[in-house]
């Protein structure tokens, strides 16, 4: 980028002097004032936006930035300028930022990408309290095409928070000087309070009590619907949130289960979701944890009126009857309230499985014994919502309630089942009734082995203990070698160094 553009811009404070009034422009000023002055913190960011921040590398952020070069007809003015400067390259990007309900429209996101565009500026990144399951999707969702040289991010404040959230929860110090861990824990402080503008996601679109008292009367919804296709966005969001969630409270980075596919293309991942609503009553995504048995499925039945939250895991292969494979399962969850969760077993090919409570599953009755071999269990909490799930916010709740519970109760406690690995083993060689000597015709007989030499494998003359292993069949004619004529073949045929 060309630094002749920049006609005007403050460096981002980190206690900006501004009005109540301008709430977004103080809290993206404190934002980026600290990812300038804590490098830990602006790698984490920005690797998120495939973006590298070397320890050489110069980071520098604007605000109330003007450019020389502004889109005809157009008054808007960007929040501010991020450049990042190794050597002689550089990167640079407009940021617009929005705080409470506040968002970013189609038509401005498009006069900032042309923005850039004609200032020469690499990127367009917003910040909004809208989420979204990756960078590169944006909640505007627009199906217009976006200029080749200019990459588009959209980064949400919670988000944001977790980043530091899991910056200051790392078991070793990743920071360079008390200062850099005090920034962070006051961001966190900050982003965290009201007064910041940033709001979690409380509520579903406000056509969903229609929508779902259309699905319970029997009415089957429209996939053209504009309502339809918000609520399935809204539904994306609410699933990017639940994973943040899990994230702070395991510290550990849990996301979304999405196809690079529907990464690249929000619209195709919208229009996959809508068909599988309008067929099945149901809105579901799965969450991908680290080091646990499988993924979490979260469903929400319609018709129903009920959030389920299931694991799906392999049954042992080490066991011979279905007996053994669910004590196996059950077992692993003795510290859980089996009260609460149920089991359903799915057999080989496409026979019936079998399921229920956990605390409840009786192994002796006919139809468990009926059963084919079990290849899988599928671990599942669910509640009934009633009226709630109607609710906009009580849906919201319940929901964000029931997935850390099923964790706490299940998924931490499941491992996966793994094959041992195989273990080799000796056998004894069948005594020769003699040994026949190449260039001989003398026959020697075999030494006599007497029953308590025969307890153990004994090796024949000149064979070391690890020629016992016994040998493939097409291989048993040939005679096995000494070790001194072993040495010499390894030496005839190693390489001369």
């Amino acid at each position: 980028m060309d630094t002749q553009i920049l006609k005007h811009g403050e460096p981002a404070r980190l206690f900006p002097v501004l009005p109540d009034s301008h709430k977004e422009q103080k809290t993206l000023s404190i934002f980026l004032a600290a990812l300038t002055s804590v490098r830990p913190l602006a790698e984490r960011f920005f690797d998120a936006l495939d973006q590298k921040v070397g320890k050489r590398a110069s980071l520098s952020c604007y605000t109330e930035v003007t450019l020389t070069n502004d889109v005809k007809g157009s008054k808007d003015r960007p929040d501010a300028l991020i450049v990042i400067t190794s050597g002689k390259k550089s990167w640079s990007a407009l940021v617009e930022a929005k705080v409470g309900k506040h968002e970013i429209g189609g038509d401005q996101l498009e006069r900032y990408l042309q923005l850039a565009k004609i200032n020469g500026i690499d990127a367009v990144i917003t910040i909004t309290n809208q989420l979204t399951p990756s960078p590169r999707i944006h909640p505007s969702n627009s199906g217009r095409s976006l200029p080749k040289s200019v990459d588009l991010f959209h980064v949400s404040w919670a988000s944001i928070t977790t980043h530091a959230f899991l910056l200051a929860s790392e078991k070793e110090d990743p920071f360079e000087n008390d200062d850099e861990a005090f920034i962070v824990s006051e961001l966190i402080r900050y982003l965290e309070h009201n007064a910041s503008g940033v709001v979690p996601l409380d509520q579903m679109n406000s056509e969903w009590p229609q929508i779902v008292k259309s699905v319970q009367s029997g009415y089957p919804p429209n996939p053209k619907a504009p309502e339809v296709s918000e609520m399935v966005t809204i539904w994306h969001q609410e699933a990017r949130d639940v994973a943040l969630i899990m994230t702070r409270r395991l510290r550990e980075p849990v996301s979304i289960a999405v196809s690079k596919a529907f990464l690249s293309d929000h619209a195709a991942w919208v229009e996959k979701e809508i068909k599988h609503f309008c067929s099945k009553q149901a809105l579901g995504f799965e969450l991908d944890v680290p080091n646990t048995a499988g993924r979490i499925g979260v469903e929400a039945d319609f018709l129903r009126r009920a959030v389920r939250v299931s694991m799906k895991v392999g049954a042992p292969g080490d066991r011979a009857s279905n007996g053994a494979k669910l004590n196996w399962l059950l077992r692993q969850l003795k510290n859980s309230d089996l009260s609460l969760v149920s089991i359903l077993c799915s057999t080989k090919g496409r026979g019936q499985g079998f399921g229920a409570m956990a605390d409840e599953f009786d192994t002796g009755t006919d139809e468990f014994k009926a059963l084919g071999e079990i290849k899988s269990f599928t671990v599942e909490m669910s509640t009934d919502l009633s009226a709630k799930f109607n609710s906009r916010k009580k849906f919201i709740e319940e929901l964000e309630r029931l997935v850390p519970r099923f964790y706490v109760n299940v998924g931490q406690h499941i491992k996966a089942w793994t094959p041992s690995p195989p273990k080799v083993k000796k056998v004894e060689e069948k005594a020769n009734p003699a040994q026949i000597t190449e260039n001989a015709e003398t026959v020697v007989d075999a030494p006599v082995v007497t029953p308590e030499k025969a307890a153990a494998p004994q090796a024949a003359p000149g064979v070391s203990e690890h020629h016992l292993v016994e040998r493939p069949f097409w291989a048993r004619q040939w005679s096995v070698p000494s070790d001194s004529n072993l040495e010499t073949s390894r030496r005839d045929h190693e390489p001369e160094i």
